[in-house]
């Protein structure tokens, strides 16, 4: 069987981890019974690797906006298929595209229009809502819907208030490179009170809401420092959470990082006492479970897929309760006993993120288009 995998949509870095991640496992599983013709575009090139292992195809540069791409998949997906002899499309764009003939699987992973209390502009609304109009008709038109955590099946299927539509569950793997990190260096670099979020700290991230829970818990006489690592995609939410920092006299034990290399993440990992991600939405949430691979507790928030990938390596409070978050904090960080426990839950429950194991369910789709 031949798969088309529109990779067009994937432009950021846990996008390219998922799908690299999956695609490498299905062409080991599938030992050669399989091919895959990726598109892409100048833009997330980076995701080009492999090349004898699948097929390559280069698309315009209008493909890398959403409006562009939606134009152009309109126009010629089919035409790509036809052209290919693909038997099955794959897409982890969250959405499928309308009149396609070739039986599509659509792989879900952003439940940012399905969270209410996200959308303040009237643009984000109107972005929304139609966001949620397109899930709707892709619950109706995929041959299969594959989501990456029990919330996200729940969430599409209370949007389109139908659970009929072929769906599957495949939770997304840590990297083999994390796992033999996590091997070597476990807990060995860590700095006592060191508190760890790791993110593309964009404004539903809550990183106002940790800045706040840390001033709660340096002022209960814990000497906690928090190191925020990862880009900022709003400029301006950067700006407002530095300014937080100064305002609650924080400056000396808020460190932002930016963007790190995979060595220093890694390293980053080890030295943490405690990781924590107070998202207000999140489908999954890698960074916390390769946290815990190494032992590190991971704290979050009650949204979304929090509570169901972190397990019981984590506690976990309320959005936007910086009090409730910074107890959970100052538990963790004071109780040594309450430390242990967790460090243990938390390589046992990221042990259920192996890659051979989570894309194995994902096999499904080529008997599902094969019933085609």
């Amino acid at each position: 069987m031949r798969v088309l995998v529109n990779a067009l949509s994937v432009t950021n870095q846990s996008g390219r981890h998922v799908l690299l991640g999956h695609l490498n496992q299905l062409s080991r599983l599938s030992a050669g019974d399989h091919e895959f013709v990726v598109l892409y575009h100048s833009t997330n090139q980076d995701i080009v690797s492999q090349r004898d292992a699948f097929h390559w195809i280069e698309c315009p540069d209008s493909t890398a906006r959403w409006h562009g791409r939606a134009l152009w998949e309109y126009r010629n997906l089919n035409r790509m298929s036809r052209r290919h002899q693909c038997d099955l499309i794959f897409t982890p764009a969250g959405v499928s595209v309308p009149g396609i003939e070739t039986p599509q699987v659509v792989f879900c992973q952003n439940p940012w229009c399905l969270v209410p209390g996200l959308h303040q502009s009237t643009q984000d609304k109107v972005k929304a809502a139609i966001q949620r109009r397109a899930y709707r008709r892709t619950m109706r038109d995929a041959t299969l819907m594959v989501l990456n955590s029990n919330y996200m099946m729940q969430a599409y299927r209370d949007n389109a208030n139908d659970d009929t539509a072929n769906s599957i569950v495949v939770y997304q793997g840590i990297a083999d490179e994390t796992w033999e990190a996590a091997d070597r260096l476990g807990k060995s670099m860590m700095e006592r009170n060191h508190i760890v979020s790791v993110s593309a700290m964009a404004p539903h991230k809550g990183a106002d809401t940790l800045v706040r829970a840390v001033r709660l818990v340096r002022d209960r006489g814990v000497d906690a420092k928090l190191t925020l690592a990862g880009g900022w995609p709003d400029r301006s939410y950067r700006t407002s959470v530095e300014q937080l920092v100064r305002d609650l006299k924080l400056d000396d034990h808020v460190h932002f990082s930016g963007w790190i290399s995979d060595q220093q993440l890694l390293e980053l990992y080890s030295r943490a006492h405690v990781f924590c991600l107070l998202s207000r939405c999140e489908s999954f949430g890698i960074p916390a479970v390769e946290a815990q691979s190494f032992g590190t507790p991971a704290l979050g928030t009650t949204a979304c897929a929090i509570p169901e990938i972190g397990g019981d390596g984590g506690l976990y409070s309320a959005v936007d309760d910086a009090r409730a978050a910074a107890e959970n904090l100052v538990c963790t960080l004071s109780d040594d006993a309450v430390w242990r426990d967790l460090s243990v839950k938390a390589v046992h429950n990221a042990n259920r993120f192996r890659w051979e194991t989570c894309s194995q369910p994902l096999m499904q789709m080529f008997d599902v288009a094969s019933a085609k």
